[in-house]
């Protein structure tokens, strides 16, 4: 493998494929180019069914994304893909590592690549298999989503049979105890969404105490559920997770989709503990079959 050092900058060199920026799908050697990695530079002039397959091959294993249909996606062959060849030169080791600029086919030192614009594709994060609470299909993949129960972003799971949304049981190791030592609730802040006043979760929203449980809810939270309900979730300490902890504001964030569903929180609750532990599992197995 070869590695880049602030030796001899500025200088023309040719890659070889072997160097340690470089990941190799279906024996074509690929890396990530541009400040936000938008672009991969692929060696050699691909075919369209080599363009399809690095680009999708390197989103599932370096990123660990699934690339979705879109309008993006059919227009990658066409509009994305582009046919070059190449001058790198070696960089001062600080800034820049190695950069390269598009040339002529005749001159010296040209190379072949394939310069593929990843930027605008579609995709989901490939994920733990859960199977959907609403009507039982499998999800694989996940999305970033600003769902009920919580301000923020979450990470869900969508069903594409039948288009429920669900939050993702995280895939850390399973915690027996739930050592919360102090509430999320803070500087008047919603109970439930933890909104502030300051930073409403929706425009001309208010936070006052709730009679029924005693805490700061605000007033799209207190529609959102009856008394009952919120007596339930509040007994199934709902919103009193730590902000800190990932996998608390995700059980949060169940126990509220599940209430809006007409699922009782008690009955929430232990769903969420059992797909914590099979969610778990199924990390642990697919962690041993990809480095067996």
């Amino acid at each position: 493998m070869t590695a880049f050092t602030d030796a001899d900058p500025g200088a023309i060199f040719t890659f070889t494929g072997t160097e340690d920026i470089f990941d190799t799908h279906y024996g074509i050697p690929v890396t990530t180019i541009g400040l936000e990695c938008e672009g991969l530079l692929a060696l050699g002039h691909l075919t369209d069914r080599h363009v399809l397959a690095v680009t999708n091959a390197h989103h599932r294993r370096l990123w660990g994304h699934r690339i979705l249909p879109s309008r993006e996606l059919d227009n990658l062959i066409h509009f994305g893909t582009k046919h070059v060849w190449i001058l790198t030169i070696r960089g001062d080791g600080e800034s820049y590592e190695w950069e390269y600029k598009e040339i002529d086919a005749d001159a010296g030192h040209a190379q072949p690549a394939t310069l593929i614009d990843v930027e605008w594709l579609a995709h989901e994060d490939a994920a733990v298999q859960s199977e959907c609470p609403a009507c039982g299909k499998p999800s694989r993949s996940t999305h970033s989503e600003a769902g009920p129960g919580r301000t923020g972003w979450g990470t869900y799971h969508r069903c594409r049979a039948c288009d429920h949304q669900w939050p993702a049981a995280p895939t850390y190791p399973l915690r027996l105890e739930r050592g919360r030592t102090w509430p999320a609730t803070q500087n008047g802040s919603c109970f439930a969404c933890h909104c502030l006043p300051d930073f409403p979760c929706t425009d001309g929203c208010t936070i006052g105490t709730d009679p029924v449980i005693r805490q700061p809810l605000c007033t799209r939270c207190r529609s959102q559920h009856s008394p009952e309900i919120w007596q339930q979730l509040a007994a199934v300490a709902y919103g009193t997770a730590r902000q800190a902890d990932t996998r608390d504001e995700q059980r949060d964030r169940w126990l509220y989709s599940e209430a809006l569903r007409g699922i009782p929180p008690a009955h929430a609750a232990k769903t969420w503990q059992h797909r914590l532990a099979l969610t778990a599992r199924r990390a642990a197995s697919r962690a041993e079959t990809t480095t067996a």
